[in-house]
């Protein structure tokens, strides 16, 4: 991620959802595939919030920020058209990818 402190800047147009930028690990990008994503609130106006992994990362490779990437969310849309389809969730949901059925779906806490 660039390091710009402008980012959160009030006199910084807002962004449409597709404009903002989502965080997408390497591993997801290397295998096409996203296994696993959930949107968090952040505090940075251009940040739509969601993260798209591949599935399998642990603590230690997701806090390495080498490993993973920003992209606009639109970049990631054309990359896996499927993901459109949970974009209007509420923050704070995770979804998996289901194979069989071809789509994301929320996983729901126990």
């Amino acid at each position: 991620m660039q390091n710009d402190e402008n980012w959160d800047d009030p006199s910084i147009k807002d962004y449409t959802d597709m404009q903002k930028y989502a965080f997408v690990t390497q591993r997801a990008l290397d295998n096409d595939y996203i296994g696993y994503c959930y949107r968090e609130n952040s505090e940075i106006k251009i940040d739509s919030g969601w993260r798209f992994l591949y599935g399998d990362e642990d603590e230690d490779y997701l806090d390495n920020p080498l490993n993973t990437v920003t992209q606009d969310l639109s970049v990631v849309v054309e990359w896996k058209p499927k993901v459109k389809d949970i974009l209007a969730s509420r923050r704070g949901l995770d979804f998996e990818w289901n194979p069989d059925k071809e789509v994301f779906e929320g996983i729901s806490e126990e």
